[in-house]
């Protein structure tokens, strides 16, 4: 397996780990932020997350190509 491939089962699992048993009864909780639900805060706060991470790692990828 290449490194690369490595990295992407790796940011793949990690996903799929934070959004399992253990980190949802962690933040299921009756508290609300500015409003929101805490559950809902870390859904969206951790999507964002991934999303940048995922887009850095791409652009990393294109800047070794070039």
């Amino acid at each position: 397996m290449s490194r690369i491939t490595a990295v992407w089962v790796f940011l793949f699992v990690l996903g799929c780990t934070f959004i399992n048993y253990p980190f949802i009864t962690i933040f299921d909780k009756r508290i609300f932020v500015r409003g929101i639900p805490l559950i809902y805060l870390y859904f969206f706060l951790g999507w964002l997350i991934s999303i940048i991470v995922v887009f850095i790692f791409v652009k990393s990828l294109k800047m070794r190509k070039r």
